[in-house]
């Protein structure tokens, strides 16, 4: 395969892959319940993160497992498009290239269990919620283990990735890379705070299922621009033959 196709298919799969990590956003927590609907979870002693323990509770067992599949299927996505980040930031110098790439390679390795981990949490306490009072309190506990390993590897997950997009950013802002320096201002981690401050702004009708899908629209914003990017770069190549 040549180099131009590969370029092209790994920026379009980044493309890919922001949309359909945004849509398992959107069916896995797309929520905003009211704590105050759930009066056993509200009033347990068990349960610490209590808005996470109800975050899932209004979606179906369906929904719910298509959100934590769908992000999970697709992480071969997410790595191809790592081919086209790597070749493009090449001129910061092969070891900075190495570590940027490998900390995201980690980092987007670790992201299906920490995603998934959100269904293991939902259909938990939906279950607590079937029980009587004392068979309940069980399962309570044993939904807060699973919140324990969710906030860990969210944490490490969602860390490590962010380290590696900042190395990448701060490389195309030095002008270190094939990019122009404009587009260090749209890599994930950058367009990640803006969507942030922009998505609650929006009506409550896109506002309330965008919310948790900041880093996938993030990312959706930057491998837009890096296809037209890598499109633009390679169409005289691709005449000249």
């Amino acid at each position: 395969m040549q180099k131009t196709v590969r370029m092209k298919l790994s920026a379009l799969s980044g493309l890919l892959s922001g949309v359909t990590w945004t849509i398992g956003d959107i069916l896995l927590v797309g929520f905003e319940p009211d704590l105050a609907d759930y009066p056993e979870i509200a009033q347990s002693a068990v349960i610490q993160n209590k808005e996470l323990a109800v975050l899932m509770l209004e979606g179906s067992t369906r929904r719910l497992t298509a959100g934590a599949l769908i992000a999970a299927f697709t992480i071969p996505l997410m790595f191809f498009a790592l081919y086209h980040i790597s070749q493009l930031i090449k001129p910061s110098g092969q070891k900075y290239t190495a570590l940027s790439i490998l900390l995201l390679f980690i980092g987007f390795s670790w992201s299906p269990l920490a995603h998934a981990s959100f269904f293991y949490v939902g259909e938990t306490y939906k279950t607590a919620l079937l029980l009587d009072s004392a068979s309940a309190g069980t399962v309570f506990a044993l939904g807060e283990t699973f919140v324990q390993v969710l906030t860990i590897t969210w944490a490490a997950a969602v860390g490590l990735t962010a380290v590696g997009w900042l190395l990448v950013t701060i490389a195309i802002l030095r002008g270190k890379t094939a990019f122009p320096r404009v587009f260090g201002l749209f890599t994930p981690l950058s367009m990640t705070l803006i969507v942030g401050v922009l998505t609650p702004l929006l009506p409550s009708a896109l506002s309330v299922p965008l919310t948790g899908a900041d880093f996938n629209l993030a990312a959706i914003v930057f491998y837009v621009l890096t296809s037209i990017f890598v499109f633009r770069q390679t169409a005289g190549t691709d005449h000249s033959r």
